[in-house]
């Protein structure tokens, strides 16, 4: 296998940057192009930039104010709509980040993955896991990476106490688990955004989505150093560690023995999943 340890070591990087759903800023280059009164628009980017300085330094209410004059000269000013939000969310005002970030979601953003994780986030702050439920759900079915997702939506189940959705979320959560192939996915699905429907490029990339043809690229890098990175998951042995706990609560202590014992493999000094598997083991022994 060829060793591209830089191109490796970017491709984490990149991943995790993007895993990161409580972003400081949603901004795209295809927000800022086709300007139809450019006047008006460069008025409104300016004043949209000095509210993101001021976001950037923790002045939330002087970005609000910059980002709202910004978004009254141009209402459908999408990056000056998603950082408006976000300074919402950062003042605690949830009820008008949540306004913002659906008012974006009627605008056809090029990344509602993000904000429906950030709705969910949102809701679940605001004690209504229902719709936090269903918002990370949609964050998952419209993301290139939905393990964290997958694992909010578990969490909420847990806490319900409704084991087996937990389990099949927090499943869901594993199967899709970084990994370089995955990894390599997300790239795909993320640059193809930058291209219109109807392009050479959107459908070049949108067969090899579908044909799987990018795995044949994967020799490029090097795996054992991406695997290497990613051993000492500490979310993804939270995801095994849960599965396990909601599985022995079902009385399913057999696959429950695996699942902790796994998550204790990717982290040794896991002490709650060495006491579940405990547990575990003690109610295994009882019944023989």
């Amino acid at each position: 296998m060829k060793i591209n340890t830089v191109i490796t070591y970017s491709l984490i990087a990149i991943w995790s940057v993007l895993i990161i759903m409580g972003i400081l800023t949603i901004i795209s280059p295809k927000w800022l192009v086709d300007l139809s009164n450019p006047g008006k628009n460069v008025e409104a980017i300016t004043i949209k930039n000095a509210g993101d300085a001021y976001l950037k330094s923790g002045k939330y209410l002087e970005a609000i104010q910059q980002y709202n004059k910004a978004l009254k000269i141009v209402p459908d000013l999408k990056s000056a709509m998603a950082n408006l939000a976000i300074s919402y969310q950062k003042t605690g005002n949830f009820s008008k980040a949540v306004s913002s970030f659906n008012q974006l979601l009627n605008l056809d953003p090029e990344y509602p993955e993000v904000i429906y994780y950030n709705l969910g986030e949102l809701y679940e702050k605001t004690g209504q896991p229902d719709k936090a439920l269903k918002n990370y759900l949609l964050s998952a079915k419209t993301s290139a990476n939905p393990e964290s997702s997958f694992q909010k939506a578990g969490y909420i189940c847990m806490e319900k106490k409704e084991w087996n959705k937990a389990i099949l979320y927090f499943k869901l959560a594993i199967k899709n688990r970084r990994s370089i192939e995955n990894s390599y996915k997300e790239m795909l699905i993320i640059h193809q955004k930058a291209y219109s429907d109807t392009s050479y490029g959107f459908k070049n990339i949108q067969e090899k989505l579908q044909n799987e043809d990018y795995l044949t690229y994967l020799n490029d890098y090097d795996e054992v150093i991406f695997n290497e990175q990613l051993s000492t998951d500490i979310d993804l042995a939270k995801t095994y560690n849960n599965t396990g706990y909601c599985l022995a609560l079902l009385e399913k202590y057999e696959e429950a023995v695996f699942y902790l014992e796994t998550a204790i493999k990717i982290n040794p000094t896991y002490t709650e999943a060495r006491n579940n598997l405990k547990v575990v083991e003690s109610f295994i022994s009882e019944k023989q």
